[in-house]
Order: structure tokens, then C-alpha cells, then sequence
């Protein structure tokens, strides 16, 4: 039973990672749409797109990257990972038991 919350760390951490990667280089307008946050393309207003979007594809994109999500995300799979890492550890250790102290009268 314990393997098995190793395995769900792992691949939570792997999950989030893949997020964090994301978010972190990717325009908030390219984001896959499987992605939360992902920007919907605004049609240009006279050939130009307003403020903070840049035409491409004939469509308006919003610019940026999320860096809240992406360093949550980063966050969130670090923490997964050390977890793991940790319980990984828990169960390889085995305790020793102490050996017998040596009889001082003989």
C-alpha cells in the first residue's frame, strides 16, 4: 500500500512539471487548449489588435506567460517529488537493532 502513494507522488509530480513547463514558455495566447488558462484569440479592430495582444495567424493573442501558475505548478511537483523521495526512503531503511552491551563482569 505504501508503493502505491509513491507512484501517485510521482506521477503528480510529473503532471505538474509538465504544467510548470507550460506555462513558464509558453504565450498565454499558444497555450494548448487542454492547458487551464489557455487565451481565446480576439479578432482584430481595423487590421490592429488592442493593448496587450499581438496579431498572428490573422487572430489577436494575448502576450505573456503565467509565472503565478507556472511557479505553483513548479512548486506543487518539487514537493511531490521530495515527498516521494522521502517515503522512498522511509521504507528502504530498516531498523537495526541495537547490539547487546558487552557484560562488564566477565
Amino acid at each position: 500500500m505504501k508503493w502505491i502513494w509513491i507512484i501517485l507522488l510521482i506521477i503528480v509530480g510529473i503532471i505538474a512539471a509538465v504544467f510548470a513547463v507550460e506555462y513558464l514558455t509558453v504565450g498565454i495566447g499558444h497555450l494548448p487548449s487542454w492547458v487551464p488558462g489557455h487565451g481565446t484569440p480576439v479578432p482584430p479592430v481595423n487590421g490592429k489588435c488592442p493593448g496587450a495582444y499581438h496579431l498572428s495567424d490573422g487572430r489577436c493573442y494575448e502576450t505573456g506567460h503565467m509565472h503565478k501558475r507556472g511557479a505553483l505548478a513548479a512548486l506543487i511537483a518539487i514537493v511531490a517529488f521530495v515527498w516521494a523521495g522521502w517515503l522512498i526512503y522511509k521504507n528502504q531503511v530498516k531498523t537495526v537493532p541495537a547490539a547487546p552491551a558487552a557484560d562488564p563482569a566477565s
